[in-house]
């Protein structure tokens, strides 16, 4: 009866974006819609590979970048290494003709990435719908940045090992809300730190991280392997240290990377986060133009979610043993440094530890993941997480950044790549635990 009494509003016709017709459901059950469709319409854009093979080729990239013409998924991390962006159907056909004539040819991994992100939110709605009567939270599916905080705090709550904190505020005021799981007192053993979210787009990090959390928490006391991590390390969990990029992604716009800063330019907000820290701020790889997607900011920690990260590291500082940046995608496990490529002193032992952890990645699955410091396997940035770990003061050697898995879907994979992305990260993130001196 209910149905038929909302169905006046849900009497649109269906086109593309059947997500709509979840949404209807959804408000005929009484239920909240988690999302609606975004005000930011990716119709015909492309995500595009090439193999840049000359100096030539690799300027051509950079100049479409400039120009706004392209946007980066992968940076070309050099000759003969894949480079990925997206661009819309108006300019794919001239960007196109300009790489032919250098011997470029693009290949087409997504041909729309507006259906692709409809696909994602009608399979969101359509587990919304599947377990609404449930209490349980879902950890196969996305979740907004009010529910993440609602689980870790429920879970601190009603387990004597999870202590929940807010380290910080964003720009836009959220909490930037941290987790802990630890057996006795603070202070006394060593920690492992998660950091996951930075970039708003990347979804999975979340899902991911919010898993690991759920698996340390309620498997204590069950799972011998966790059980013995937990009484060997405490562990830190910041499941999103960019809520306000975050929520934007969701209500917004979905490919949206930054924060949410004012900037000098009111037509171009936001700051790469994770080109804001003190490690070699500014340089190669993080750019000073507002309308970049890199972004760096004014001044090193100029970004509250930044400082909110650095001020968490410092009141640890002495126990942090590991610090894990989870980003995604593209299957790849990197150490520092990443603005320069020189190696670090322990960077044979930094090497020994990524390998383990990479090849436990891609014995759960299957799934190819390389490993390197970024400088030499992706590209140079400056100003990130990781190499801020190693080289901010505590001297973390084991301080690493993890692209999930994700090729064929980019930033906006399905529901149900979350749990094997979750599970055979945990596994990497296992290995290396078990593997530190």
């Amino acid at each position: 009866m209910q149905i038929r009494r909302f169905s006046r509003f849900c009497s649109f016709p269906l086109s593309t974006m059947q997500v709509l017709h979840v949404v209807c459901l959804l408000v005929a059950l009484g239920l909240s819609a988690a999302i609606l469709p975004k005000s930011v319409d990716y119709s015909g854009h492309k995500v595009v590979s090439v193999l840049p093979k000359s100096e030539k080729g690799l300027r051509t990239l950079e100049n479409f970048e400039r120009q706004g013409t392209i946007k980066y998924w992968i940076h070309p991390a050099g000759l003969n290494r894949p480079a990925s962006f997206q661009i819309s159907a108006s300019d794919f056909e001239l960007v196109s003709n300009v790489l032919a004539d250098q011997a470029l040819s693009p290949i087409v991994l997504i041909d729309n990435i507006q259906e692709l992100i409809e696909k994602q939110n009608k399979e969101i709605l359509e587990r919304q719908l599947e377990n609404a009567n449930s209490k349980a939270f879902d950890f196969e599916n996305f979740h907004t940045y009010s529910e993440l905080l609602a689980f870790m705090q429920e879970t601190a709550a009603n387990n004597p090992l999870v202590s929940y904190s807010v380290i910080g505020q964003s720009y836009e005021g959220r909490d930037i809300g941290q987790a802990t799981v630890r057996t006795g007192s603070a202070g006394v053993k060593q920690i492992i730190f998660l950091e996951c979210g930075i970039h708003a787009r990347e979804w999975i990090t979340e899902s991911t991280c919010i898993w690991i959390f759920d698996q340390l928490a309620n498997g204590y006391g069950v799972d011998a392997e966790i059980t013995a991590l937990v009484d060997k390390f405490d562990w830190i969990i910041v499941p999103t240290s960019n809520p306000d990029g975050y929520e934007y992604s969701w209500a917004s716009d979905r490919l949206w990377r930054k924060n949410r800063a004012l900037t000098d330019n009111a037509l171009c907000p936001g700051v790469d986060l994770n080109r804001n820290y003190d490690a070699n701020f500014g340089g190669d790889g993080s750019s000073p133009l507002p309308c970049s997607e890199t972004y760096h900011g004014v001044s090193a920690f100029s970004e509250s979610e930044a400082a909110a990260i650095r001020d968490s590291l410092a009141a640890n500082r002495g126990f942090v043993k590991a610090f894990v940046s989870v980003h995604s995608y593209g299957g790849i496990w990197m150490s520092p440094y990443g603005y320069i490529r020189e190696l670090p002193l322990e960077y044979d032992e930094m090497y020994r530890v990524m390998a383990i952890g990479a090849e436990a990645i891609t014995a759960t699955y299957g799934t190819p993941f390389e490993y390197a410091n970024e400088a030499a396997i992706l590209y140079l940035t400056s100003g990130t997480t990781r190499d801020y770990a190693y080289v901010g003061g505590d001297n973390i050697i084991y301080a690493y950044t993890i692209e999930t898995r994700g090729k064929a879907y980019g930033f906006v994979p399905p529901p149900s790549e979350i749990l094997e992305t979750a599970i055979e990260t945990w596994n990497g993130i296992k290995a290396m635990a078990n593997n530190l001196l």
